[in-house]
């Protein structure tokens, strides 16, 4: 079931935490409203995350759980930094889709991201990025591609910071063929994907074009896991973007891309395909 792309990660980790609580106590969500007096479906959608929760609410259930003092002032620290704003949600001009997903990955500790025609936006260089962007949306204003490139570029900060996630990065070998932007563009593109791949927390591994048929011919994948909260998918497709956390829907993607790991070339072998093609690019 597609996720709520307006809800932060960090009021998801509150959510699941007030299900959990009350699932222990074997409550059901019409008993905790009756007691509350307040309505069985507002505790469902405060376990959600989808009623915009508000702290008082919150106090409230936590205080009838009895969490001890220590932990719900931690909850409720959480969930109002949850309502401050990242960088990507003071940029103007970002697509709602992408400030979401930008606050997903913010708080992951491991991202897989399989893509089957470009390279990976974390990986991607500056004049790559342009390049495909205005191929996309070729009547785009030189303001709003600036603005786009350049929010692509501080996402990509999330690599190299202190709490890094760990990012496996699957690449079609089409994507590292596909002549984007003017010469040199490519080159240039592969020779950075080569370098960025040699970080200890990125895992670069490319899908040669002779594996036949395979699920990743269906598409992108991406997969945030999270280190106390459940894993959540997220599917992109021209203008639209969803979040995967349905258990049975999101296991079809991790099937998807342990059969497509199961193609890959190694890691050593990955580099040297990458850097045998940014030799024969202009």
């Amino acid at each position: 079931m597609p996720g709520n792309p307006h809800t932060s990660v960090r009021s998801r980790a509150v959510a699941a935490e007030l299900r959990s609580l009350r699932e222990s106590r074997g409550m059901s969500c019409a008993e905790v409203a009756k007691l509350l007096g307040v309505s069985a479906s507002k505790i469902s959608r405060i376990e959600t995350g989808n009623s915009g929760m508000q702290v008082d609410d919150v106090a409230a259930l936590l205080g009838f759980y009895r969490v001890p003092t220590a932990r719900r002032q931690e909850l409720l620290d959480l969930l109002r930094r949850g309502t401050q704003r990242g960088w990507w949600q003071r940029q103007p001009g970002i697509p709602q889709r992408w400030r979401a997903l930008f606050e997903a990955e913010s708080k992951a500790v491991r991202i897989l991201n399989y893509e089957p025609l470009v390279i990976p936006g974390l990986l991607q260089t500056s004049e790559y990025s342009a390049a495909m962007i205005e191929g996309v949306e070729p009547a785009i204003a030189s303001a709003d591609l600036d603005n786009l490139v350049a929010t692509r570029m501080a996402r990509q900060t999330l690599l190299t910071r202190a709490s890094a996630p760990h990012l496996v990065a699957v690449v079609y070998e089409v994507a590292l063929r596909a002549p984007i932007g003017a010469p040199g563009v490519m080159k240039r593109q592969l020779q950075h994907l080569a370098s960025v791949s040699e970080r200890p927390n990125v895992d670069m591994r490319i899908v040669p074009v002779d594996a036949g048929a395979h699920a990743g011919l269906r598409g992108p994948i991406v997969i945030l896991e999270f280190a106390d909260e459940a894993s959540m998918g997220f599917v992109e497709n021209h203008d639209t973007g969803l979040f995967i956390e349905e258990g049975v829907e999101l296991e079809r993607y991790r099937l998807a891309m342990r059969n497509i790991l199961g193609l890959a070339l190694s890691p050593d072998e990955s580099a040297g395909l990458v850097a045998a093609v940014a030799a024969e690019s202009g």
